[in-house]
């Protein structure tokens, strides 16, 4: 990887020197992404504006993120050689996941600030310290060993960076997994036995509400399980080397890294959290400490009530 090897940036495709990729990077796939995540980053600025729920930006952060990579994949694609185009892409795409899991942990947070503690076993704010404190540990591993084997100029460098990129894929994919298994359990709990749907008609929302709950919860499936499936491949990829046939081969990193990303991504620009959830517990954003809110709603809908 080193780039006293590589032959001038913008040189012609030499098989029996290729660029630090395996190949030319697409043009076309590039373009597409660039403009998806673009397209993503736009829409997820505009609503964290509009909306003033400022925990939004790791979406808007994480999006960017992919756009970024995705722009120096591009730009790869006419000079596959480029030391920098190489390293852009490779630590923007690498932790650029992890905004989106920080994300999704904030979600589970007002999940159970809408159902009950009852629903789960850690409380909200502690699934907020616990994960992201996690989410940033990843992060930071991902950050340093992707910045230490874009630079590196030996075989034992490069093993060094890319051994620190998988300790911290393989360590959010861990979390991953752990968080998947715990938002399985809270909204299980909240099924009502036998029937199938969000046991929410005890709480103070309407039906509307309830509908827009269930909508949430299956994007942030959708999303959280595109994380997963992300995660694995890009552990599998790593683990097999920067010679190694995943990535070597475009076509998986196409379809296994960005398409999965930009379901990730986009799934929460079509369910965004703000138009979905209930604002009476959009608290957790500015406190971990909501307080009774899910008491207060409860008081205001007996008070409705009696009238």
């Amino acid at each position: 990887m080193s780039a006293m090897d590589q032959p001038p940036s913008c040189s012609a495709f030499d098989p029996s020197n290729p660029p630090n990729y395996g190949y030319t990077p697409s043009l076309a796939a590039g373009i597409v992404f660039v403009i998806l995540f673009a397209i993503a980053t736009t829409a997820h600025l505009a609503q964290t504006i509009l909306s003033r729920r400022w925990w939004q930006f790791v979406f808007v952060t994480g999006a960017a993120g992919e756009l970024l990579g995705w722009i120096a994949r591009t730009w790869a694609s006419q000079c596959a050689y480029s030391p920098m185009a190489f390293k852009i892409q490779i630590s923007t795409l690498i932790f650029s996941p992890a905004f989106f899991a920080a994300g999704i942990y904030i979600i589970l947070g007002y999940f159970i600030h809408i159902f009950g503690p009852h629903t789960s076993p850690l409380s909200a704010k502690q699934y907020l310290w616990v994960f992201c404190t996690i989410d940033f540990c990843s992060l930071l591993l991902q950050a340093i060993g992707g910045g230490l084997a874009s630079a590196a100029e030996t075989d034992a460098d490069l093993k060094v960076g890319t051994n620190t990129m998988i300790v911290g894929i393989v360590f959010q994919l861990a979390a991953n997994l752990v968080f998947a298994g715990l938002f399985a359990s809270v909204v299980a709990k909240t099924y009502k036995k036998g029937k199938g749907i969000l046991n929410v008609d005890e709480l103070a929302v309407s039906q509307t509400t309830t509908k827009r709950l269930r909508t949430l919860c299956a994007a942030t499936t959708v999303s959280t399980l595109a994380l997963i499936v992300r995660g694995i491949y890009r552990s599998i990829e790593l683990l097999q080397g920067w010679r190694g046939y995943l990535i070597t081969t475009e076509s998986y990193f196409i379809g296994l890294d960005g398409a999965l990303m930009v379901i990730a991504v986009a799934v929460f620009v079509v369910a965004n959290p703000h138009w979905l959830l209930p604002h009476k517990v959009e608290c957790v954003e500015t406190s971990l400490e909501c307080g009774n809110q899910r008491g207060v709603m409860e008081k205001a809908a007996d008070g409705s009530e009696s009238e």
